[in-house]
């Protein structure tokens, strides 16, 4: 008897526990992943989240990733971690309205709604408003620093 392959062992795995579940490649960086039944699941490898949207549309930032498709697969390539740019950022903020960010241990969200863009400390301390994502851009800051000057030493930008 031949032994299982990984993905034969993996998908075995997930289905006895997690029905409707299977084995495909990641779409950057071609390692098993396991997807539920409409192809969606998050790479253990690289981070990247699989989904159909990104695929169609590979210059775009679309949720739940926070860097596009063509990047990501760059990043890979170049062995460096799919971490968001300023403008990836912003692109993020475009697409779902509301994102987060870490910056020296405090959490900072960012909304924009039909008034312009909210920027506060996650409880709400600090509030800053924009009236566009244009201003946000280029006029957000903390402690004086502008956000964009200080953009690669935040952590964990993501989707709020």
């Amino acid at each position: 008897m031949l032994p299982m392959s990984y993905n034969q062992r993996m998908n075995d795995l997930i289905n006895a526990y997690i029905p409707n579940f299977s084995i495909a490649p990641c779409q950057v960086c071609r390692s098993p992943v396991p997807v539920d039944k409409f192809g969606q699941g998050e790479c253990p490898h690289c981070g990247w989240h699989q989904e159909a949207h990104g695929i169609q549309y590979p210059a775009d930032v679309i949720y739940p990733n926070m860097v596009s498709f063509d990047k990501a697969k760059a990043l890979w390539s170049q062995g460096l971690p799919l971490a968001p740019s300023f403008d990836d950022f912003i692109g993020g903020l475009k697409y779902y309205k509301e994102v987060q960010f870490e910056y020296r241990g405090i959490l900072y969200a960012v909304c924009w709604q039909r008034d312009g863009v909210n920027f506060s400390t996650d409880d709400g301390d600090d509030l800053q408003n924009y009236a566009t994502i244009a201003d946000f851009k280029a006029h957000a800051h903390i402690d004086d620093k502008l956000l964009i000057d200080i953009w690669d030493n935040v952590q964990n930008a993501d989707y709020m």
